[in-house]
């Protein structure tokens, strides 16, 4: 039997990290069942057309309880990709914005309501504190 873990996709968009992940747990001989949540309702459907058998969830994460689309009340593996265009050099110049600087805090909402045995976060190298001191216990952090 294949051993399934269980995965988050924060801020999903259109699946390239659910991709990369599926593809890297077939090459370790391991299967995954991925819950996915986004705010956009275009990013939903696209991520459903590209992964049809994940969970999809088109809320807020600043509004969405983690236990209440992750009912098992544990991960395998966390995902987060937060926004970074208007706060970081994403869009090729100076940040034009702080609104959005919050995404990355939400992740530790995730962390502090379930179980998180690892951790990816896809961090702008200049968002900040934020993305560098969001890992779990132990967890070592790859450049």
């Amino acid at each position: 039997m294949t051993r399934k873990l269980l995965v988050a996709d924060l801020f999903c968009g259109a699946g390239g990290t659910s991709t990369g992940v599926a593809r890297a747990l077939a090459i370790l001989g391991l299967t995954l069942e991925l819950v996915c949540v986004n705010h956009s309702a275009v990013a939903i459907d696209t991520h459903g057309r590209n992964h049809p058998y994940a969970r999809h969830y088109c809320q807020d994460l600043a509004t969405v309880r983690p236990s209440a689309v992750v009912k098992e009340g544990y991960l395998d593996l966390l995902c987060a990709s937060p926004t970074c265009t208007h706060h970081s050099i994403a869009r090729g110049g100076k940040p034009t914005s702080d609104q959005q600087r919050s995404d990355p805090w939400h992740v530790i909402t995730w962390l502090t309501e379930l179980r998180v045995r690892c951790l990816i976060i896809d961090a702008a190298a200049n968002r900040g504190r934020a993305a560098r001191c969001a890992r779990p216990h132990g967890a070592r952090t790859h450049r």
